[in-house]
Formats: C-alpha cells, structure tokens, sequence
C-alpha cells in the first residue's frame, strides 16, 4: 500500500503515510494559464494499492477532476487496486431530487470515480449516509463513510468540556450524537424550531433541559453560513447555558459565518482537517489509517 496525496490535501496526506509508518509519494501537479490542471503520478504504482488523499473543498471542480486524474492514471500504470480517500466529498448534499429536472449530482460523481478505476471510496460524514447505502447496489465500487464525531468528542473531554452536553442542531443527526454523548458524559439532547406567531423570529430551544451554567458542546457535520448553528448558539445562551462549542466535521465558512458565530455566543468552534480552515483543527489522520488496515 502506499500513499499518495493530492493537491489539495498533501498536509492529511501525509499525516495518513507516517500514521502508518509510511513516507507518502508525492505527485507533480501545476496549473495551466487557462485553469486546467497538470498531474504527473509516480512510477511505483504497479502492483500496488494505491491510496489517493484528495479532499474536494474549496472549488470542487478543480479538485475532483484532479482526483479523476489521479485515479485513471494510476490504473493506467499497473495499480492494482485504487482507494480514493475523499475527507470531503462536494455534491453529496445533491442525493435527491427536490424539483424536477435537478441533476443528481452526487451519483454523477460516483459514477465517474468507478469510470476512472476506483475500486473503494472513504469519505467522512457524508451528508446523508443513507443515500449512500442507497447508492450502493448500483455500483461495483465499494463506498465506506466513517464519523470523525468520536475522534472530536474525544478532543472536546481533554478540552475542558468533559461532562458536557452533547447536542444535536435537528433530529436528522439525533442517533449519531446521542452515541457519542458517552464520550462526554453529560447527557444528549436536540434542538427544536419554535417560531414567535407574532414575530414570525424562529429561536431554537432546547425543551425540557435545565441547562443552566452547564457546558454544551453542539455536534454537526458542516458549518457553512453558520446561520444554524449561531442560531442554536443564541438559544443556548438564553437559557443560560455555560460555555457553548460549536463542533463539526467539515468547516466551508463563508464570509461572516466566523463572525455570526462569535457574536451569537460561541466559545469554541472546532473543526477537523477535512478541509483547511480558521477554525481550531483537529486531525482525522488516525481514524482513516487505522480504517486503511482493515482493507
């Protein structure tokens, strides 16, 4: 097995590589005038698994079609089995169609990983983990999803947030965080939308749950706008919450999301190294190595 970053990923690439004792093979890569990408593989892929490390975030264009690249060539020169190691995987939030004529974006993307040669894909926290299983059946490719919410639970305990609350921002990631509540220790809970009738002002709450001077720490898989979280951040203050963290997987800050988040109340915002951001980062290194022995 060796491991090869991409362009967009040679810091987590290489952490992957020494997590298993590795030195990672770097490819050459530039960009042309015009935009397009250069990418020129190592020798030494024949016979080999070969790991590609490439997450697809900031501009997912460039980066999967870097990828693409990556894998086609590899297969071209003899690796016997490529797995595609996406941190994070741009379009899966595209896995249904919500208005006629929509592209499904996501299993276009799939489809062309298995065009090029890919024989297993790891992402961490896709969107919707059951599209994925959905998806699954209509291709050879094997597609594996791991969570990096223990790995940062357990960073949040060691951070002086041990016995905190662990919360979820909706009822679609309920289970998951209820799960790794246990890291904490200090219960689980989920916001609800409660909407002024007169003010039309929706304020999330967190219902029967006396939270007062407690610490919470709220678990998502993407912070973009910070329009949600900052929202349940406020709630949590208003109900006299301790220190609120705000934790998730992937952090794709727009303009402004840092400072509504600040200004909403946020003591700490933690994200992994899925993608680079400003955020307090915490690597998913470990968890894939230790994911990589298994194949």
């Amino acid at each position: 097995m060796i491991i090869v970053p991409g362009p967009a990923s040679n810091i987590l690439g290489e952490a992957i590589a020494h997590e298993l004792g590795q030195e990672p093979v770097f490819i050459t890569n530039r960009i042309f005038p015009d935009g397009e990408s250069y990418i020129q593989m190592p020798n030494e892929v024949e016979g080999e698994t070969v790991v590609l490390v490439q997450t697809t975030a900031p501009d997912p264009d460039r980066k999967i079609m870097q990828l693409l690249f990556m894998a086609r060539t590899a297969k071209d020169f003899g690796a016997e089995r490529i797995v595609a190691v996406m941190p994070y995987m741009a379009y899966a939030r595209q896995d249904k169609r919500f208005l006629e004529g929509e592209a499904l974006s996501f299993d276009v993307v799939l489809g062309l990983l298995e065009s090029v040669g890919v024989d297993d894909t790891i992402v961490i926290d896709v969107h919707c983990e059951e599209a994925l299983e959905e998806l699954q059946p209509k291709y050879t490719m094997k597609m594996h999803n791991l969570t990096a919410l223990f790995v940062l639970a357990k960073y949040m305990k060691q951070h002086s947030y041990d016995g905190a609350y662990s919360l979820s921002p909706d009822i679609g990631r309920k289970k998951i965080v209820e799960r790794v509540s246990e890291v904490l220790g200090g219960g689980f809970a989920f916001f609800e939308k409660v909407r002024d009738r007169y003010t039309g002002k929706t304020t999330m709450i967190v219902k029967d749950l006396d939270l007062k001077g407690k610490n919470v720490v709220i678990f998502d898989d993407i912070i973009s706008s910070g329009g949600t979280m900052s929202r349940a951040i406020q709630g949590l203050k208003e109900q006299g919450a301790g220190k609120v963290a705000a934790v998730c997987t992937h952090a794709l800050p727009v303009p402004g999301a840092n400072e509504k988040l600040r200004n909403a109340g946020a003591d700490d915002i933690v994200a992994t190294d899925t993608v680079e951001s400003l955020y307090e980062t915490v690597s998913i290194a470990g968890l894939v190595a230790e994911y990589l022995r298994t194949l």
